[in-house]
């Protein structure tokens, strides 16, 4: 009867890390922690890692010890049943066969001459695992975004009466919004000539050329600059009619005192206004060197003197000149109609 070496091989590998085949090599065995597979959704306890080293052929006497134990044969016995079994692993490997070792693994000769081990990885070696197998855990499946969607797709498209898919909430009130919204765009395109005069007619009041002049709207009518009563003290500087012009911007609108002499007619183009007089007379004197009739149109019930280069008592007259004033170096010029 043939005795099966290999058996005595797995019962070593249980007891120790390395294990000798006498003039053939060595299994090696590592501890490998506890691993997971996400892919296959495996969980695999720690276990003994082995490795194969041909270079370990020198006889330990481990193996042969052990068979003359098991076997109650003598040593030399032992060592040439392991002979015989090498003669048949050697005649498989140069034969370019598979050597197959039950319970061990599997050893491949390349061309080159090298082996090639790859573990059978369905018996754990390690003691500290006894008892723990595999686990294979199929995958938790969780309802998506996607299906969810769908789920409510079907239920408003496919309606079980027959009668075709209801719209939601949503595209009922897009539905809804729709109609007013193209409608406000149509009349703004429609419009936008109305919309440029307006524009035109109202937005700026500032002296241009100033460095801290800023332009806003407040209303559809006038804006005038914010400042402080007159009765209050204030320390000015005085500005030449060839330096910038110091303006104070203009943040709340107002109501405008009486007339000054100038305001003969009832639509006034403002370059400027001012919270010191002599600020506004050098405007003034600046504008006609340039040729315009200019002057001071009024004061506002905060103190501003208001600069114009003339007065209209045709509104279309007075849109007129102000284009032609706004397209040199005023472009801050506003309307002023009484």
């Amino acid at each position: 009867m043939k005795t099966n070496i290999v058996k005595y091989i797995t019962e070593l590998l249980y007891r120790h890390d390395c294990v000798i085949v006498p003039g053939f090599g060595g299994f090696i065995g590592n501890y490998s922690p506890a691993a997971i597979n996400p892919v296959y959704h495996t969980f695999f306890p720690p276990y003994k890692s082995l490795l194969f080293n041909i270079h370990l052929k020198q006889n330990d006497g481990l193996l042969a010890s052990w068979i003359s134990q098991a076997e109650q044969i003598p040593y030399q016995d032992a060592m040439e049943l392991i002979r015989e079994m090498l003669a048949d692993w050697n005649f498989k490997l140069e034969n370019g066969e598979e050597l197959i070792i039950e319970r061990v693994g599997k050893i491949v000769k390349e061309s080159d001459g090298i082996f090639q081990f790859e573990q059978d990885l369905s018996i754990n070696y390690l003691p500290d695992s006894f008892g723990l197998s595999t686990l294979v855990s199929p995958a938790i499946r969780r309802p998506g975004i996607q299906e969810k969607m769908e789920k409510k797709l079907d239920r408003y498209i496919h309606d079980p009466s027959g009668r075709p898919g209801k719209l939601t909430r949503t595209l009922k009130w897009a539905a809804i919004l729709a109609l007013p919204l193209g409608v406000a765009v149509y009349f703004s395109i429609t419009n936008m000539d109305q919309i440029r005069s307006l524009h035109e007619n109202y937005s700026g009041f500032l002296f241009s050329n100033s460095s801290h002049a800023k332009t806003a709207v407040k209303s559809s009518k006038v804006i005038h600059p914010s400042v402080i009563p007159e009765n209050s003290t204030q320390k000015s500087t005085k500005i030449q009619a060839t330096s910038n012009v110091m303006v104070t911007p203009a943040t709340t609108p107002v109501v405008t005192k009486k007339p000054d002499a100038s305001a003969k007619n009832g639509h006034a183009i403002i370059v400027g206004a001012f919270r010191f007089r002599e600020n506004a007379d050098n405007l003034v004197a600046k504008l006609k060197q340039e040729g315009y009739d200019a002057g001071i149109f009024d004061i506002t019930t905060t103190g501003l003197f208001r600069v114009t280069v003339g007065t209209y008592a045709s509104r279309e007259e007075a849109i007129a000149q102000l284009a032609v004033i706004r397209s040199g170096s005023y472009s801050s010029a506003w309307l002023l109609s009484k």
